[in-house]
């Protein structure tokens, strides 16, 4: 981004409304109002304040909100989604944004007012505003399931992008085992065995997620071609008997030092010559933006492990050859937010 000067006013103000912007955004979703429209486009305010059951006035202030940021247009007394809030926020949409606006509204948003705090602190104190004792939000989540729902609907909705880029870009056809660290509700897995047929995949991960996800799999009937195991690993060494695994959007997360021993264990459970694929965002080298990554740091610190970092490149191939790997290489994803697949090939 460019550097603010005393002549952008409109960007220094913005920068002042932007929790008003977002909570524009998140309380229309909450409502269903982008999905209201879609079924039901040109309606007054009064008829949108009859169907969301809402007084005028508050139907009166939501509507303008949404309207000056862009979200809405008018014709007459009558309003449309944008283009934009129709294919994004609308639910009449199947690849939507609204669970990674709820994340953002239910998980993120009342503990990253205490961004200076933990900046002090350097810890994750904004996860004081999630009930629980675990010492990091993914534990913490799995004691508050409804709030466990919001996060795994989001990364879903980031996963079905990322294993489709996959699917499309690797070449995973010499591979018969891959290991998916922190891979969640398997949706990397399920699409990448769909797409090998001679692939197993294992998902690790906490044992509350690979409860459910195991569920999830008999359903589909994926669950001769996907097994979801329960485990820690960083109390234990990762499982071995694999010739290929994958760290999607999960080591950033992480101090340095867990980053490292991590990065150690995978050469350890992998056989000489198997791959490992790394999904991450990045940082410019000259550690000076961007701005999704930006946003990814003060996550990390102030909510979901008090320690994690985005890094550079030159950081990751010094990792990843004191760890025992060579052959490293990346390309970026689709999507412009500085995200990554790195891999290389265990020595």
């Amino acid at each position: 981004m460019k550097e603010l000067t005393e002549q952008d006013e409109n960007a220094i103000l913005d920068l002042f409304l932007g929790m008003y912007y977002f909570q524009f955004l998140a309380s229309a979703v909450e409502l269903d109002l982008f999905t209201l429209l879609s079924r039901s486009p040109g309606l007054t305010r009064d008829e949108v304040a009859e169907h969301l059951k809402l007084e005028n006035q508050p139907a009166r202030i939501l509507l303008l909100g949404c309207s000056a940021v862009g979200l809405l247009r008018k014709e007459g007394d009558r309003y449309f989604n944008t283009s934009g809030a129709e294919r994004f926020f609308s639910k009449a949409h199947p690849a939507n944004m609204v669970p990674a606006v709820r994340m953002a509204n239910h998980i993120q948003y009342r503990p990253m007012a205490r961004f200076a705090e933990a900046l002090k602190a350097n810890t994750n104190v904004g996860l004081q505003e999630i009930p629980g004792s675990a010492s990091n939000l993914y534990m913490r989540l799995a004691e508050n399931p409804p709030l466990e729902k919001i996060f795994h609907e989001m990364m879903s909705l980031v996963s079905f992008g990322t294993a489709a880029f996959l699917a499309e870009t690797l070449d995973l056809s010499r591979h018969r085992r891959l290991l998916d660290v922190g891979g969640g509700e398997a949706v990397n897995a399920t699409i990448l065995a769909g797409r090998w047929p001679d692939l197993h995949v294992t998902v690790l991960d906490l044992p509350t997620v690979a409860e459910s996800t195991r569920a999830r799999l008999a359903a589909q009937g994926m669950a001769e071609r996907v097994t979801a195991v329960g485990g820690d690993c960083f109390a234990e060494e990762l499982p071995g008997g694999f010739d290929a695994m994958l760290f999607s959007r999960f080591l950033s997360i992480w101090s340095e030092e867990k980053v490292r021993s991590l990065l150690a264990k995978a050469a350890r459970a992998l056989r000489p010559g198997a791959s490992l694929y790394v999904i991450e965002a990045l940082q410019d080298d000259d550690e000076m933006g961007p701005p999704f990554v930006a946003h990814l740091c003060a996550y990390f610190l102030t909510l979901a492990s008090g320690e994690g970092m985005v890094r550079t490149w030159p950081e990751w191939m010094s990792w990843l050859e004191e760890a025992g790997f060579q052959s490293f290489s990346r390309r970026p994803l689709p999507g412009g937010m500085s995200e990554f697949l790195i891999e290389a090939v265990r020595v």
